[in-house]
């Protein structure tokens, strides 16, 4: 039974640690090229700084619900993680559709887009995680 529940574990983490990849390398390097490059600043959705803000605040979110996942917190910070991570996800969705929408810098929405499906994805993990303990 120890082993049932080590191997468990190992794979609430593992399978969680695919969607946190994308945010990990995704994020920092659209903000390396919002705050590099006067042109893709220029198409930024919310402004150069905010949006280089936002991403980084999208990726420490995604950090802290890849943990909560690996830990299996439940309750109140259960739902405030949840929550942060919508809230990210939705951003960076925003920032990306801002991207996709006009100009040459596409591949950069759509990299956005993908960073905030699993984000979102990992805003589902979070949230439903006690259900499946029952």
């Amino acid at each position: 039974m120890t082993g049932s529940t080590a191997s468990a574990t190992t794979g609430r983490w593992s399978a969680q640690l695919m969607w946190l990849l994308p945010p990990l390398f995704e994020l920092p390097f659209a903000a390396a090229l919002c705050s590099g490059i006067p042109e893709v600043a220029h198409q930024a959705a919310f402004g150069s700084p905010a949006t280089e803000a936002v991403l980084l605040l999208a990726l420490v979110a995604a950090v802290c619900g890849f943990a909560a996942v690996a830990r299996g917190t439940a309750g109140v910070a259960q739902a405030a993680v949840g929550g942060l991570l919508s809230v990210a996800a939705g951003a960076v969705a925003a920032i990306g559709a801002g991207f996709l929408s006009g100009g040459v810098f596409r591949m950069l929405g759509l990299l956005l887009a993908h960073s905030a499906f699993s984000i979102a994805m990992l805003a589902r993990a979070t949230l439903r995680r006690p259900a499946e303990a029952q």
